[in-house]
């Protein structure tokens, strides 16, 4: 009875944030919503303008502790490391090109932000979405360089004209929203920085209103129409993604001993389905984009099912 209720809950923490996803997917199936232009906008106003007031505040204003959270930082980037290995390992069991397998590369340790945030949020308040946004901080930067060297690799094999097609990489770094955010948030965090009441007012709402907005746009960019073009490829991806990379980032927390707070934010973290930008990043580097959108979509529809599993496996190692 225990067992049932714990899953149970589990599967009612992701339900609503699914409904989101599966909204959005509707809408596209309306003419006036069905507009391609219109969804890239949207996503452009959650990223750049909704998302940030969220990790902003939630850092600004939780209880760290610099010391603990460094360490929490070293391990959950020992552990994602591990599950860029478990990803170059993962294609060698992939009966595809060369050129789809370092497409499809770096599905295997990208994570989708929104999805993470809404179940964070609803887990573990405020400060779980502060440790979440410093890991985020951290893993950002990293995991676009590795993926992007993979992408490069994949160009090449192509012979794609976009290979010599690189951003700088510094830029793209300081100007990203997310890790802005989270910077500024630190500061003010650190300085015991008292925020305006006015300027609370205003961004709370902003933050709020970015993880349904956001979760709608997930379910808006899915693509199943041809999942069986790939099929032993998605099957392997998403098993990588979904299980063996969360069962390593498990370990890792029981091994090194984290505090439950953060083992839980690390697991969910290793546990989200791969970030819908891998698609618009491969697209543009001359890698098989088709590939990666039909394992991007089939990682979120997966997770419908992973993810409460893991969440139970919180509740059992992690109590609060």
């Amino acid at each position: 009875m225990v067992l049932i209720e714990s899953v149970m809950f589990a599967v009612f923490v992701i339900l609503p944030q699914f409904c989101l996803i599966l909204l959005g997917y509707l809408l596209t199936k309306r003419p006036s919503f069905a507009k391609k232009d219109f969804w890239n906008v949207t996503e452009k106003l959650v990223f750049y303008v909704l998302f940030p007031p969220l990790i902003f505040l939630s850092v600004a204003k939780a209880n760290l502790q610099i010391g603990q959270c460094s360490y929490f930082l070293l391990i959950s980037i020992s552990a994602m490391s591990i599950a860029v290995i478990t990803a170059w390992l993962a294609n060698f069991l992939i009966k595809e090109s060369q050129w789809t397998k370092w497409s499809i590369f770096h599905c295997g340790f990208r994570f989708n932000t929104y999805i993470g945030f809404a179940i964070c949020s609803t887990l573990f308040g405020d400060k779980g979405i502060a440790y979440l946004s410093l890991l985020i901080a951290c893993w950002v930067p990293l995991s676009n360089v590795i993926a992007t060297v993979g992408l490069v690799h994949a160009s090449r094999l192509s012979g794609s004209e976009n290979c010599g097609k690189r951003k700088n990489f510094l830029v793209a770094v300081l100007s990203n929203p997310l890790i802005l955010a989270t910077l500024l948030g630190l500061v003010c965090n650190s300085f015991s920085i008292e925020l305006p009441k006015l300027l609370e007012d205003v961004l709370k709402p902003l933050g709020q209103s970015s993880l349904a907005l956001g979760l709608i746009c997930i379910g808006a960019g899915l693509k199943i129409n041809d999942l069986k073009r790939y099929l032993q490829l998605m099957i392997i991806g998403s098993l990588q993604r979904l299980m063996v990379v969360p069962a390593v980032t498990l370990t890792f927390a029981i091994v090194f001993q984290l505090l439950p707070l953060e083992s839980c934010v690390l697991l969910l973290f290793a546990a989200l389905p791969t970030a819908q930008s891998c698609y618009v990043m491969t697209a543009s580097m001359g890698g098989d984009s088709a590939a990666v959108a039909d394992l991007t979509s089939a990682q979120v529809i997966f997770s419908l099912l992973t993810l409460p599993f893991w969440i139970n496996v919180m509740l059992k190692f992690f109590p609060a």
